[in-house]
């Protein structure tokens, strides 16, 4: 199963995603699911450093990513991570149980 987090800030704000395992839907190499999940990772790591005001850390290895993001994420930033992560979020809900998106948001103060 892939999981996926998504950690917020009490006020939305996108702190940290995580991405972590394999789907398991098919044949290693051949996983539809795996590699819709991939692609939409992929497409995240390559596009931040190209956004303007992107300031953050990215690790992307074979089974896993990491996003971490640095608060407040210019409106350009904030649009691209959104669109993957909405990507992501529909995914899952469709290719249950093989994906699994969880969201948490940080308790204001």
């Amino acid at each position: 199963m892939i999981q996926i987090r998504l950690r917020r800030t009490a006020a939305g704000e996108p702190v940290r995603l995580t991405v972590r395992g394999h789907a398991g839907a098919g044949e290693y190499g051949r996983d539809i699911v795996c590699a819709g999940v991939s692609a939409l990772v992929e497409t995240l790591a390559l596009a931040l450093p190209k956004t303007s005001g992107w300031r953050g850390q990215i690790r992307v290895e074979a089974g896993s990513a990491d996003f971490v993001f640095t608060a407040p994420l210019s409106a350009e930033v904030r649009a691209v991570a959104e669109a993957l992560v909405a990507g992501l979020a529909d995914l899952a809900a469709s290719a249950r149980p093989y994906v699994r998106f969880e969201e948490v948001r940080e308790r204001g103060e």
